[in-house]
């Protein structure tokens, strides 16, 4: 089995690296709510995972990285919420510009997940394609993936989370754990 790793994005508590804010969240603070109910459902299935601080900043979750890192095939995932205008809706999965078959296909089956529950399919997008053109996420020697839950500007897409968070966990525990094995 695959070592794992998840991380919330933007978890800095010191206010430096909160990601976007709308409509009374953080992205840190969803990122963080998510992982730790997809950790939950995770280790529920047999799943040991590795996360890192909710004091680190990018630059030291990449620090840490490079010492738990045991194999290029180890799967990193990255949960954050994308921002923009009200009217932006859906999940987009990032894989690095080249992208595993592994990374790519797993991509897309984490996108389902989303997608079957009512999310606007965003789609699975090179890191090349997204507004910063490289990610820090994207640099390790591993299975990268980072997801964009949803829109934390558009109440649509806060308020389908907030009604399927559980169902959400559960779904892609499920979906990761096949993979992983």
């Amino acid at each position: 089995m695959r070592d794992l790793i998840v991380v919330a994005g933007h978890t800095n508590v010191k206010g430096l690296d909160q990601g976007a804010s709308a409509n009374g969240y953080t992205e840190g603070q969803l990122a963080v709510e998510f992982r730790d109910l997809l950790i939950k459902e995770l280790e529920f299935l047999g799943i040991p995972v590795k996360t890192d601080s909710n004091k680190n900043a990018l630059v030291q979750t990449l620090q840490w990285l490079k010492g738990v890192l045991k194999s290029d095939k180890t799967v990193c995932i990255d949960i954050h919420w994308n921002a923009a205008s009200s009217k932006a809706r859906g999940t987009e999965v990032i894989v690095p510009d080249n992208a595993s078959i592994f990374e790519n296909n797993f991509a897309k089956n984490i996108l389902n997940v989303f997608v079957s529950n009512g999310f606007v399919n965003r789609g699975v997008k090179p890191e090349s394609q997204t507004a910063r053109k490289r990610l820090g996420w994207m640099i390790p020697p591993a299975e990268n993936i980072l997801i964009e839950m949803g829109f934390i500007t558009n109440l649509l897409d806060i308020n389908l989370y907030q009604n399927l968070k559980y169902k959400l966990a559960k779904e892609l525990a499920f979906v990761i754990y096949k993979s992983l094995i």
